[in-house]
């Protein structure tokens, strides 16, 4: 099957899938070729029959959601936003601003004038650069819908220089740390009408729900402790609000399809599990519907058979499980990813692939020598650091080592233990030294000191 992707920067990408693969394949393959490892806070979106826009649901075939056309058309888009600190990849950071930038577009977010000033200097620096008067552009037409005012742009002007010799990630993290002081960050936006017949935007955020007026004017606002329970029936789904009195307030959002209705009821549930909750529950992993072929074959098999299950949310971590489970796969895996992520922008000479491959394999297995040699062997978290008296030996850290009454390598019985301090990895840069006596200049950057230092600033993250 063949898939074509929109990014929130508007490139389109192709993916090849199998006709059965389910949504996270497609997902991962696209992520695997942007080198993004921070998965979970993105998602894939499909048209559905009335032009709305719905979540592909990850964990259920493609080609039961979207209708049988080739090649499939979807969107990547972030479904989860988070705060920018909390995100560790530069990729990622960019797509979510990419993704924002959609969002003032459309009006759902409001900037003051001293916020588009610096927000438009912001994203003109890290897209262009250093202020130059024949290329410099600025994003407040777009904002506007029309010319923006001289003044505005005079000071935009006058900030986008002040901006002179910012990198384009430190612009990008500081444009989407701005964004996410505004009210509105991180709303899911889904189209209804009201009891009344009013059309209104339910905005689904990390804190709860927010229901406005079509130009996104605030009508009403709820918590996720407020709300008791969300049900869906057909078209329509229900709100129920526990209010001060004691008395609940039922809302009724009415919308075109069922499947629209049904977006609403998974983006509550699944934003509110992975912003609120410690861990996904079981009730809500699990929940999953059978059509009428489905019910026939359970009655005789067993129940607990995968067939024709159609499961109802995908969302499988909560904030701070995504967050722990990319950051432990960038330490352990980062140093992989970040000689693969070099390449993309230091294009290597013809002919040299091959020996380049080389290179990088045998540094990549020495480096990995070293990290395991200079982690604790009993807790294999902390770095060794401390040496037993008096036989000598050098193994664990000093947490374990003081919870020890004999050495775990020669039995013996320790009379104290003393701290050492072991040299860095840029120190042991001899061992990897045969790798040195080819060509590096085929490889678009040093493949010794640049990568180890890479290596220990991310180990070093990770650990703090």
């Amino acid at each position: 099957m063949l898939c074509h992707i929109t990014r929130p920067d508007c490139v389109l990408m192709e993916v090849e899938v199998d006709a059965k693969a389910n949504g996270e394949d497609c997902l991962s393959k696209v992520c695997q070729r942007l080198g993004i490892i921070e998965v979970d806070y993105f998602g894939l979106q499909y048209t559905g029959s009335k032009g709305e826009s719905l979540w592909l649901n990850l964990r259920n075939r493609i080609s039961q959601q979207v209708e049988n056309v080739s090649p499939c058309r979807l969107k990547l888009r972030v479904k989860f936003f988070v705060e920018p600190h909390l995100i560790l990849q530069e990729q990622t950071r960019h797509l979510f601003l990419m993704h924002v930038k959609e969002e003032l577009v459309l009006g759902s977010l409001k900037l003051e004038s001293d916020q588009l000033v610096e927000l438009c200097a912001l994203l003109a620096q890290a897209e262009l650069g250093d202020y130059h008067q024949h290329t410099a552009e600025y994003f407040c037409t777009q904002i506007y819908g029309q010319e923006c005012d001289p003044n505005t742009v005079t000071s935009i002007i006058a900030r986008h220089k002040e901006l002179q010799s910012l990198s384009q990630a430190s612009a990008e993290y500081q444009a989407l740390q701005l964004l996410s002081s505004l009210e509105n960050y991180g709303m899911e936006w889904h189209w209804a009408r009201d009891t009344e017949g009013h059309k209104v935007a339910i905005g689904v955020g990390p804190e709860g729900l927010l229901i406005c007026k079509e130009d996104f004017t605030t009508v009403n606002k709820f918590i996720y402790p407020a709300i008791l329970m969300a049900t869906q029936t057909g078209k329509n789904v229900y709100v129920t609000i526990t209010k001060d009195e004691g008395n609940n307030l039922v809302l009724l959002f009415k919308f075109m399809t069922t499947s629209a209705a049904s977006g609403l009821y998974r983006a509550i549930t699944e934003t509110h599990a992975f912003y609120r909750c410690d861990t996904v529950t079981n009730a809500v992993m699990m929940q999953y519907s059978r059509d009428f072929k489905g019910h026939l074959a359970s009655l005789f098999l067993n129940d607990s058979a995968d067939l024709s299950k159609q499961y109802i949310f995908d969302v499988q971590r909560t904030s701070k499980e995504a967050y722990d489970h990319a950051r432990r796969t960038l330490f352990r895996a980062g140093l992989k990813s970040v000689v693969q992520g070099s390449f993309v922008s230091h294009p290597r000479h013809k002919g040299a692939g091959d020996a380049d491959e080389a290179v990088i394999e045998a540094c990549r297995e020495k480096l990995q020598k070293l990290q395991e040699a200079l982690i604790c062997a009993l807790c294999c978290d902390a770095e060794i650091d401390t040496v037993f008296c008096p036989c000598g030996h050098l193994v664990c850290c000093h947490s374990c080592a003081s919870k020890l009454q004999c050495c775990p390598v020669c039995r013996s019985e320790v009379d104290c233990v003393q701290h050492v301090y072991l040299p860095t990895f840029s120190g042991l840069l001899d061992l990897v030294e045969p790798c040195r006596d080819m060509d590096n200049r085929h490889i678009g950057l040093a493949p010794h000191r640049d990568i180890i230092d890479v290596s220990r600033r991310e180990e070093n993250c990770c650990k703090t």
